[in-house]
C-alpha cells in the first residue's frame, strides 16, 4: 500500500482553520528547540473521511519545525507534512494542525507527531469506508456532552471509549469549560462587575487528559454554550476553532461551526445551537437562517442516499428534556422538530442538562411508539428518538416523579432567558441523574434483506452499569 499525502490539498485547507494562520505576538518569536513532547494530540475527519484526516497538537511554546511523521502499515514513517500553528486566547501554548488528504479509504496509518527536539509516541488512526456494504462492517460510534477536566471522571469514561472501539467519537458541546459563564454573562455591558471564571489554560488540560482516545479515535466536537467564552471575539470561539480542524461543509458564514460526514451507512450532521438556542440568547441568528437551509439541504441529500441507511444529528441544547434547569428549548425544537420529521432522522443527541435522558419517538411533536428500555424502533414509522447524555457533576435534577418518567411536569424556554412554559414530559422514557453515561451505537450493514439496525447501548462508565437500551430498525427496500 502507498501513503498519498495531497500537499496541494493540505496547503488549500491550511487556510481555513480559522482563517488564515495566526500572526499573534507568541507566534512572532523565532522558534526554538524543545524538548517536551507535543500534547494534547487529537484527530478529526475531514470532509470525506474516507480520504481526509486532521491531526491536531499543542506545544507549551513556540517550536522549530512542527511536523507529522506519516506511514503506512509497513511502519515506516516515510512522509514528513508540515503543521500549520496558530495561537489561542490567553495561552502561551501553541496549537499545531496537519490536515492529510488523498488517504486510501478503510486503512491503518502510523504517525508521530514531532518537532526540533521531541516527538510523540507512535500512533495510529484508520481512515472510513462509506456505503451500506462495508463487507458487512458494524458502524461505532460513542457520543456524549458536558465533560470537563473532572479526575474522577475523565479514566473510567475515556475507558468506556476505548473499549468499545468506535469509528469516532461525537462530543456534543461543552468540551473543557474553561469559561464557567455558558453565554450567560458573555456580553461585556452585562454583568460587567462578575466576568465569571475564565482559565484558558483548561483547554490544552482537557485536551491532554482525552489524549489517550482522541489520538487514535476521531474526536468530532459541536459548539455547546461554555464554547462561547469572553475572549474579545464577537462570537468568543476562537478557542475552539484555534483548536478543532474540522469539516468545513457546513452552513455558510462560519466554516466548522456546522458540519456533515459520512462513515459506512451512517450520516453524521453537527450544528450550532447557540445561533438557535431560546435560552441564552448571546449567538442568536448569528447565520441568519443560513444553517437552517443547510440544514434541510444536507438531509435531503442524506435521505435520498442509497449508501445512507441511518442519520443522527448532534447539537448542545435539548429539544426534548425533563431536567429541572434547562429543561427543553423551544429554539432548537421549533425551529429544528420540523426537518428532523420531514427527512426521518433518526437519533439526535444533546448534552447542556447534566443528566440521562432517552424519549419515546417522536413526530410532529407527539409520541408515535411506547419504548422503554429494551425496545425495538421503527424510525421510518414511528419517528426521532432524542438522547441527552450530559457527564458534568453539576447537579441539575430531574423532577420527582411519582409514577413513571413520563409523568413529570418541566418546562419548554420561550423565547427570552427566564420565560418557561410549564409542560409534562409524556415524552419522556428513560432517565438516569447524574451518572456519566456513554452512549454506545452499532449500526449493522444491511442484510440480503435490506434491515439494518441501530443499536444503542448507555453505559454508565463509573460502575459498567447498563442504564439503557433501545434498537432501531430500519428496512432499505
Amino acid at each position: 500500500m502507498t501513503v498519498h499525502v495531497d500537499r496541494r490539498s493540505f496547503l488549500r485547507g491550511a487556510t481555513l482553520l480559522g482563517g488564515a494562520a495566526a500572526t499573534g505576538p507568541l507566534l512572532w518569536q523565532r522558534p526554538g528547540y524543545a524538548t517536551q513532547a507535543p500534547g494534547g494530540i487529537h484527530l478529526t475527519y475531514g470532509t470525506d473521511p474516507r480520504r481526509e484526516m486532521a491531526v491536531s497538537w499543542h506545544t507549551p511554546e513556540s517550536v522549530s519545525r512542527p511536523r507529522l511523521l506519516l506511514g503506512d502499515s509497513t511502519g515506516e514513517l516515510g512522509e514528513i507534512v508540515p503543521a500549520d500553528s496558530t495561537s489561542a486566547p490567553g495561552v502561551r501554548a501553541v496549537q499545531h494542525h496537519v490536515r492529510l488528504s488523498g488517504l486510501d479509504p478503510d486503512e491503518t496509518y502510523y504517525y508521530r507527531a514531532a518537532h526540533d527536539g521531541a516527538r510523540s509516541e507512535e500512533l495510529t488512526f484508520r481512515t472510513a469506508w462509506n456505503g451500506h456494504g462495508g463487507n458487512g462492517r458494524t458502524v461505532r460510534f460513542t457520543a456524549f456532552g458536558d465533560q470537563g477536566t473532572y479526575d474522577n471522571r475523565m479514566a473510567p469514561v475515556l475507558r468506556t471509549i476505548a473499549g468499545f472501539d468506535p469509528d469516532l467519537h461525537l462530543h456534543v458541546g461543552d468540551l473543557s469549560y474553561a469559561s464557567d459563564t455558558g453565554g450567560i454573562r458573555a456580553f461585556e455591558t452585562l454583568w460587567a462587575d462578575d466576568p465569571g471564571r475564565y482559565a484558558p489554560a483548561e483547554w490544552d488540560a482537557w485536551l491532554s487528559g482525552v489524549q489517550p482516545v482522541s489520538s487514535r479515535i476521531p474526536w468530532m466536537p459541536v459548539l455547546g454554550n461554555h464554547e462561547m467564552e469572553v475572549d474579545g471575539t464577537e462570537l468568543g470561539y476562537a478557542s475552539y476553532f484555534a483548536r478543532f480542524s474540522l469539516p468545513a461543509n457546513g452552513a455558510p458564514g462560519l466554516p466548522g461551526a456546522s458540519w456533515s460526514l459520512q462513515v459506512g451507512n451512517v450520516a453524521v450532521v453537527a450544528l450550532d445551537a447557540n445561533d438557535a438556542s431560546a435560552e441564552l440568547p448571546r449567538n442568536r441568528d448569528y447565520l441568519g437562517g443560513a444553517q437552517e437551509d443547510w440544514l434541510a439541504a444536507t438531509l435531503a441529500d442524506y435521505r435520498d442516499s442509497d449508501s445512507v441507511d441511518w442519520i443522527v444529528v448532534g447539537f448542545h441544547h435539548c429539544a426534548y428534556c425533563s431536567s429541572f434547569r434547562h429543561g427543553s428549548d423551544a429554539g432548537v425544537r421549533d425551529r429544528w422538530s420540523p426537518l428532523f420529521d420531514r427527512y426521518r432522522v433518526d437519533l439526535v443527541v444533546n448534552g447542556h442538562n447534566h443528566l440521562y435522558e432517552r424519549t419515546h419517538p417522536i413526530r410532529g411533536g407527539d409520541v408515535t411508539a411506547d419504548a422503554r428500555r429494551g425496545a425495538t424502533v421503527d424510525p421510518e414509522a414511528d419517528g426521532t428518538t432524542y438522547i441527552v447524555s450530559g457527564l458534568s457533576e453539576e447537579d441539575e435534577r430531574i423532577p420527582d416523579r411519582a409514577t413513571e418518567p413520563g409523568s413529570a411536569l418541566t418546562h419548554y424556554t420561550g423565547t427570552d432567558f427566564g420565560l418557561r412554559v410549564p409542560e409534562t414530559a409524556f415524552w419522556s422514557a428513560v432517565t438516569d441523574e447524574l451518572s456519566p453515561v456513554v452512549i454506545c451505537g452499532e449500526a449493522t450493514a444491511r442484510d440480503t434483506d435490506g434491515r439494518t439496525s441501530l443499536r444503542l447501548r448507555s453505559v454508565d462508565a463509573g460502575s459498567g452499569r447498563l442504564v439503557d437500551s433501545v434498537t432501531l430498525v430500519r428496512r432499505a427496500w
